[in-house]
């Protein structure tokens, strides 16, 4: 198999271990949001609810229902922009922060688990290599994100 049939094989994977292991507390799409937002009076500009929407490529309305459920979860805080007073500015909560920080240590406990039996130097290897790749995509996904937005 090709290198990249096999990373693709992997994140189906692991999607589906943390979808047959789901935590009680978030769904994975409540995850995703919630990780985008920074702790309310904490460091991090608040993120507009539109801009969330499209950074998941989600319909505006889908978006303001899952954050509605959020926000009545207690988990994120809707503050009116006072730049425009038809949008929202979104922070977790502290109640947000920790639900957080309960899953993602409920995943890492998913992948220490699976990888229980690897070598230390093989599990040290895996993550080097996984940084390394990150790293390569993000930079080559800013440079062609750069290069359409100077067109």
């Amino acid at each position: 198999m090709q290198l990249s049939e096999e990373l693709a094989r992997a994140i189906t994977s692991m999607g589906r271990l943390i979808n047959d292991f789901q935590g009680e507390e978030l769904s994975r799409s409540d995850f995703l949001v919630l990780v985008r937002l920074p702790l309310q009076g904490g460091a991090g500009e608040a993120v507009r609810s539109r801009d969330l929407a499209r950074a998941e490529g989600l319909d505006p309305s889908t978006m303001s229902r899952r954050l509605g459920s959020l926000a009545d979860r207690g988990l994120i805080a809707r503050e009116p922009d006072p730049a425009d007073g038809r949008a929202h500015l979104l922070t977790l909560t502290q109640a947000g922060c920790d639900a957080v920080q309960r899953e993602r240590a409920r995943r890492v406990a998913l992948v220490t688990d699976a990888l229980a039996g690897w070598a230390e130097r093989d599990r040290a290897e895996l993550a080097r290599l996984l940084s390394q790749l990150t790293d390569t995509l993000e930079h080559r996904r800013a440079s062609q994100h750069d290069g359409r937005t100077a067109r």
